[in-house]
């Protein structure tokens, strides 16, 4: 029997919510009209390297305005005003950016933890913004190239809100013998330490699960079937399997098959 039918067959089929308004900073001033400096980029840019990071954030506009967005987190991004946070917001249903310096408040909205300084959150992603259109970065060429893998992978090891440190050495592992495969200067050249620590501050939920599941798929179904058999073995290396890890198994069999009917769609 393969992985896929194994997952499938572990799972109970039961729903998992996914709430598309703050909860933790509450909803004020939601339906106030976005100010002017929250712009979406329509430009084509690389691989989102924090797509699946799910914040609220409260946002004061410069006549003083604050609004309270969830939204699923992109990419960090320099401009002439700042730097900026590029998310989908789900207030809007559409991409918007957000200057940090104005975010006056933050939380992780599946744990509530408040975020103190939003800079020192983003510092890891910072580092790479002004990177992501240099093609000799190693630790960005890791960081593009297992994006999608760790975000799934991420999305087992957190269902409980806690990283397990078996499950995160299993993780550690993983990215170290999958580095080889990019060649022997990237395995021998990149930060590890900044990639798990990237790893670490993922806390995707299925849309970006979807993304990620059809982007692997797309690139290699062989690929894909071994990040389920990772996930499975990450589900159980705390010794206990939980129904949120179902939960989610569920979701991600879900996000599967649908990936691989746009496959066979797009292949007619």
């Amino acid at each position: 029997m393969g992985i896929f039918a194994r997952l499938r067959e572990a799972v109970r089929g039961v729903a998992t919510e996914h709430p598309n308004a703050p909860k933790h900073l509450g909803e004020a001033a939601l339906d106030t009209a976005d100010s002017a400096d929250m712009h979406a980029s329509g430009s084509h840019e690389p691989e989102p390297v924090l797509d699946g990071i799910r914040l609220e954030v409260g946002y004061e506009d410069a006549d003083g305005r604050r609004t309270n967005r969830l939204v699923t987190c992109k990419r960090i991004v320099h401009s002439g005003d700042g730097d900026r946070l590029l998310a989908f917001c789900r207030a809007r249903r559409t991409d918007r950016t957000f200057l940090l310096d104005r975010i006056v408040e933050a939380a992780d909205h599946g744990t509530g933890q408040r975020i103190k300084d939003i800079r020192a959150f983003f510092a890891p992603f910072l580092e790479q913004a002004g990177e992501l259109s240099d093609d000799h970065g190693t630790t960005r060429k890791v960081l593009v190239a297992l994006a999608d893998e760790l975000r799934i992978l991420a999305f087992i090891a957190k269902a409980d809100q806690t990283l397990h440190q078996a499950e995160d050495n299993l993780i550690s592992v993983f990215v170290r013998k999958r580095t080889e495969g990019l060649g022997h200067e990237v395995a021998g050249n990149y930060d590890h330490a900044k990639v798990m620590d990237w790893f670490r501050h993922q806390a995707p939920d299925i849309e970006a699960i979807e993304r990620s599941v059809l982007r692997v798929a797309k690139r290699s179904e062989a690929q894909l079937g071994h990040i389920w058999e990772l996930a499975a073995k990450v589900m159980e290396a705390d010794g206990t399997v939980l129904p949120e890890e179902l939960d989610r198994l569920h979701a991600l069999a879900q996000a599967l098959d649908h990936a691989l009917s746009e496959l066979r769609k797009s292949s007619q």
